[in-house]
């Protein structure tokens, strides 16, 4: 079992069988401590080169595939909420849904592809979209939500706002990521140099969100660019211990963030909203799916083998949800309307997936004959 599953489990009982009254699990906390921490580290991480081979379809699924994601859940979500009861949900609410419940946590299937040995490839697509879907669904639940409030939809003013908030946040993080770089190059100290990458992590999240843009995106792009170019002048016994640095701190993180998601769910309540949390669940699997494999068919039609059927298989079913979702619902504002519906529909989501989708994909992985080790 992956350790945060364990750690989802263990929240649970203390949420729902003990009295526990820890730290609840707030858009503030999770943007402010966690979220930078673990973007930067998957970032500053991530094998540039591979990245590189595979941007095309790292950045496939997680730009135009999260949008057409969140529109095909909102969809299902809607048809599906008012088939049970009707005027349950409008179609502004269930693409807040979508838009919320869209980004993939890669954590546990990244877990179990490492230790049955897959494809460092398919590793790298699964941590590379999860990075760049993270901010996407950020920036399209921001404006998605903006949309619903307001009543009115102008898909040309979503775009363009889009295109302002990424590509400021971008520059947020290249300057800053690579500001540090330089630093990180031209000293030699390994406390200071270990220092210098943690405010760089930190520092360009916290400018890109006071500059009203996406401080996940600015993180991302600050961890690729420390990582390998500030990276690339670090001496070897520094580089080896800013990498156990960053991996120790996410472990941490990842820890406290799984032990939260746990603690926060009361399975009492979800009981009640039941019916949505099952018909959310597949609406989110069939827009997985749906995105996932036609991905599949246009690569087969253009005649590359870069993008198997196995890989297709367990990338769709690999796609689970997390804290941030889970997050992004609690800041959904008091006036919203169907609020708690959503919310505790996001939560039974978020659990299902991490108990019934993660549970099951080492026998999928094996099934498919993606894993090395027997």
């Amino acid at each position: 079992m992956p350790y945060a599953i364990g750690l989802v489990i263990a929240g649970l009982a203390l949420g729902n069988v003990t009295s526990f009254s820890g730290p609840q699990l707030t858009k503030d906390l999770l943007f402010l401590v966690v979220l930078p921490g673990l973007l930067f580290e998957a970032a500053f991480e991530l094998d540039f080169a591979q990245f590189w081979q595979a941007r095309y379809s790292i950045l496939t699924l997680a730009v135009p595939g999260l949008v057409l994601s969140m529109l095909l859940t909102a969809v299902v979500l809607w048809a599906g909420v008012n088939q049970w009861a009707p005027g349950s949900v409008t179609l502004n609410e269930a693409l807040a849904f979508g838009a919320l419940i869209s980004a993939t946590d890669p954590i546990s299937v990244l877990s179990i592809f490492r230790s049955l040995g897959v494809d460092p490839r398919l590793c790298v697509l699964v941590e590379g979209e999860a990075l760049f879907n993270d901010g996407t669904a950020v920036v399209i639940f921001t404006i998605v939500l903006g949309l619903a409030t307001s009543g009115e939809i102008s898909w040309s003013g979503a775009a363009w706002e889009f295109v302002r908030i990424a590509g400021v946040a971008a520059m947020v993080g290249a300057v800053i990521g690579g500001g540090a770089s330089g630093l990180t190059r031209t000293i030699d100290d390994t406390m200071i140099e270990i220092t210098v990458t943690l405010l760089s992590a930190y520092g360009a999240f916290i400018v890109a969100e006071f500059l009203g843009v996406s401080g996940v995106i600015a993180c991302v792009v600050a961890g690729l660019i420390t990582g390998t170019w500030g990276a690339g002048g670090m001496r070897p016994s520094t580089r080896t211990a800013v990498d156990s640095f960053w991996t120790y701190a996410a472990f941490l993180l990842n820890s406290f963030i799984f032990l939260l998601i746990g603690a926060e769910i009361h399975l009492a309540t979800l009981t009640h909203y039941l019916p949505e949390i099952l018909i959310g669940w597949v609406a989110i699997n069939i827009a997985r799916a749906a995105i996932v494999y036609a991905k599949y068919a246009i690569m087969r039609a253009a005649g590359s083998t870069d993008f198997p059927l196995a890989w297709a298989t367990v990338l769709s079913w690999g796609g689970l949800r997390g804290g941030l979702s889970m997050v992004l619902a609690l800041a959904l504002p008091p006036t919203f309307m169907h609020r708690e519906m959503i919310l505790h529909t996001t939560y039974g989501v978020v659990l299902l997936t991490l108990l019934v989708q993660a549970l099951t994909m080492k026998p999928l992985v094996r099934a498919v004959g993606l894993g090395s080790v027997r």
